[in-house]
């Protein structure tokens, strides 16, 4: 008699929750008690959002929140829903793609652990240490997975497929999609290629390197206003006993399960997240994918290891669950539906009546108060917090914006100005002299380049 693939009942349990979870997470506004699928739930998803919408329109694409400037940072798997975007909106296309990679991922899994593919999904999508500050990877995957999980996919064809035909194109892949994330890869397989002397594994570390080097050249050849080592010294300050709080439970684990090149992969990661400051959320990711494969390929080393892994998997949930509401809790004020009827007229005469690349001087002054129209038109300054770690001088833009608003003297690189609700609220007497081409109750839409 076969034996049930209880498995299969995980697999399908995380896709359940995944699916409820794109129609409630960042749809629901409490000021007028309604759901919204076609709105940004935060900073983040605008821009993903402007992102999604503008990469057909250059190649490389520019980067939306800082118009005419190359997009400095990995944005390949934006394609995808992008594509998706002509269909459907961007925020559905990438609710669409969540739950798309994590089915994707599972079927991965299944083909290289067909008996234990379960309980590593759950700890990759769907698990959290408690008290934590940077989110675990199935805290942002369940919201933002379009954005991360490509590049764990390709990881995981890299390290596990048989044949390197498939495997070497899957690694440069990888290097494409996130040279970050790479940065861990690289030193990994250097270590393990050494402990393993695998011809294979030569390869695959020449194929990394060389890829990552491509990949750095083609995403980040745009001048930027800092040295290439910024990312080490000067990006995100943050607690590094959060990135051991990650950690401890996958400690736990490799003591219990015998896998050594995801017990080297953990502490790489660990040692990144711990001393390197680019963002902290890679390396925490990075620690949750050397988890889950853990107990997807490693060999029990203590008797009876399996019930004190289940109960760490179980804590585990529970902390994903405690971990996700408090940050998609609409009430919460972080994560909800932002729009703004009032300027939809406005928002409709730019799309029909300027060329895509037109640049908008719009104001984004915090992440409550965003330059909506960014989703459609680039925008002169967006939110800075998507800017900085990007080594881009944003400081000079953030003047003349402030110049613009406050004495009506716009920057050169600005074809139309947007004084809407937020525009209003910051600068309620703002003169400008310009040609006004749009005008309704709540938006006035100005005219900079006929006046040059």
């Amino acid at each position: 008699m076969k034996q049930r693939d209880y498995q299969v009942f995980i697999f399908a349990g995380i896709v359940l929750l995944y699916v409820v979870g794109q129609f409630v997470i960042g749809t629901w506004n409490p000021d007028d008690g309604r759901f919204h699928f076609d709105a940004p739930a935060d900073a983040d998803f605008l821009y993903y959002a402007a992102i999604t919408n503008s990469v057909p329109d250059n190649f490389p694409p520019h980067n939306p929140a800082f118009a005419g400037v190359k997009l400095t940072q990995p944005y390949l798997q934006y394609y995808p829903a992008a594509l998706l975007a002509k269909i459907i909106n961007p925020y559905n296309a990438m609710r669409l793609l969540n739950v798309l990679y994590l089915v994707l991922f599972g079927l991965l899994l299944r083909r290289y652990f067909p008996g234990r593919y379960g309980f590593p999904l759950l700890i990759l999508f769907t698990a959290s240490t408690f008290g934590v500050a940077i989110n675990a990877a199935g805290v942002d995957f369940i919201a933002r997975g379009f954005t991360h999980v490509p590049f764990f996919l390709l990881l995981t064809v890299a390290l596990y497929e048989k044949s390197l035909k498939w495997r070497l194109p899957a690694l440069v892949g990888a290097a494409f999609v996130n040279g970050y994330l790479m940065l861990m890869v690289i030193p990994f397989l250097c270590i393990i290629a050494i402990l393993e002397k695998k011809k294979e594994l030569y390869y695959l570390l020449a194929t990394g390197v060389l890829a990552t080097a491509l990949s750095a050249l083609f995403i980040s050849s745009e001048v930027t206003a800092r040295p290439w080592h910024f990312i080490i010294t000067e990006s995100f300050y943050f607690d590094p006993i959060e990135i051991i709080k990650h950690a401890v439970p996958f400690i736990i684990l490799s003591v219990l399960y015998r896998e050594r090149r995801m017990a080297v992969l953990l502490v790489i990661a660990g040692v990144f997240g711990i001393f390197i400051h680019y963002n902290p959320f890679f390396p925490v990711f990075v620690i949750y994918f050397a988890g889950a494969l853990m107990l997807a390929g490693g060999e029990v080393r203590i008797p009876k290891s399996k019930l004190p892994a289940g109960v760490i998997a179980v804590i585990l949930f529970v902390g994903f669950v405690i971990s996700a509401y408090q940050k998609y809790n609409p009430d919460a004020g972080d994560y909800y539906a932002r729009y703004d009827d009032r300027i939809q007229g406005a928002v409709g005469w730019l799309v029909e009546n300027t060329e895509s690349s037109a640049v908008i001087a719009a104001l984004t002054a915090d992440e409550r108060d965003l330059a909506l129209i960014m989703e459609k038109r680039p925008v002169y300054l967006g939110y800075i917090g998507h800017l900085g770690h990007l080594g881009l001088d944003w400081k000079p833009r953030y003047e003349n914006t402030f110049r613009l608003f406050s004495s009506g003297i716009a920057p050169p690189e600005v074809d139309y100005i947007f004084y809407g609700p937020v525009e209003r609220r910051y600068f309620p007497n703002a003169i400008l002299p310009f040609d006004t081409v749009y005008s309704d109750k709540a938006v006035v839409l100005y005219q900079v380049s006929a006046k040059r």
